[in-house]
């Protein structure tokens, strides 16, 4: 199904080591808020992702998703789970959410988001699990944590009830103050993910852990669908085929331009794995998501701890 990546605001309240968006403050063009919606039924967007920066620091953001939800869209957020407040006014118009975990110790987490934080974040998700159909830690990549993946998502597992997802470092677009992590390291989370799918729950289709490690080992055969199932759209209003191509404007009329990809130069799985023709698979992980948020108990023996098998420092 056509999906949007939907960017409200370029703005954020922590200060990762990852990322500006603190040093911003703009926000989505409210008088275009009716008309973008519009534009997207019409061009068969069924799947809206409303990200940032930080997107429950726009003002409109209830307005956004609740007019969303009216019109039929699957409605998803991507958040830091820092405003719960606002998270709460959500929670009614909201199919899926999406909450940064990079680390299960707290001054891990709190350090590379650059404020104490890590508390708030876990009530935020035991919060939404309660209240949203699916909901997933995401943990981005980086030097203090890929080899801390079994560890990870353990604690999301067992401690939070939610699986783990894990987000590629495309290394273009994370390079604020002093964040490295190198292609072997974000190789080593990837394949432990792919090889240890079963030991933990995992937010991701295996088939994706496995499709990183082949990128990044130069065997990639998987073509991107940027700007034909996948779109992004910024917070000013244009509509680009992805976060690369953002020289290519779609929507300069209510038609928007069909779009030829044939593109492989990176693995930013936003526009990768929710179009990979794995039809099957993608649903019985939504199937398996659910179930695991909202049936499975929070029961820390349902994992054979002598069969998990950690990645060594």
């Amino acid at each position: 199904m056509k999906t949007m990546i939907w960017n409200i605001d370029y703005f954020c309240n922590l200060r990762c080591k990852s990322c500006n968006a603190w040093q911003g403050k703009i926000f989505f063009p409210e008088d275009l808020i009716d008309k973008h919606i519009e534009e997207m039924k019409k061009n068969g967007i069924k799947i809206v992702s409303v990200t940032g920066g930080e997107p429950t620091l726009n003002k409109s953001v209830v307005e956004i998703v609740k007019k969303l939800k009216e019109h039929h869209f699957f409605t998803h957020i991507a958040t830091n789970g820092t405003n719960p407040y606002v998270m709460r006014k959500l929670y009614p118009y909201l199919d899926a959410v999406t909450i940064s975990l990079d680390s299960d110790v707290p001054e891990e987490h709190n350090a590379y988001r650059g404020l104490k934080i890590f508390d708030t974040v876990v009530s935020t998700i035991k919060e939404a699990k309660n209240s949203v159909k699916i909901v997933t830690a995401n943990m981005l990549v980086t030097n203090f944590n890929y080899f801390k993946v079994g560890r990870i998502a353990d604690f999301a597992n067992k401690e939070l009830g939610v699986p783990l997802s894990m987000c590629f470092p495309e290394q273009d677009a994370y390079y604020f103050q002093d964040f490295h992590v190198t292609n072997d390291m974000i190789k080593q989370a990837f394949q432990y993910a792919y090889e240890n799918y079963s030991r933990h729950v995992f937010g991701n289709m295996r088939s994706y852990y496995k499709d990183a490690v082949d990128y990044l080992e130069g065997r990639s055969s998987l073509q991107c669908k940027a700007g034909q199932e996948i779109f992004y759209t910024d917070y000013r209003g244009k509509v680009h085929p992805c976060f690369e191509h953002v020289e290519v404007v779609l929507n300069k009329k209510p038609e928007w331009d069909r779009y030829d990809n044939h593109c492989s130069q990176c693995f930013t799985e936003c526009f990768l794995e929710p179009s990979i023709d794995r039809t099957f698979e993608a649903a019985s992980l939504i199937g398996k998501i659910w179930w695991f948020n909202h049936v499975k108990k929070r029961d820390i023996r349902y994992v054979d701890t002598k069969r998990v098998k950690s990645i060594p420092s």
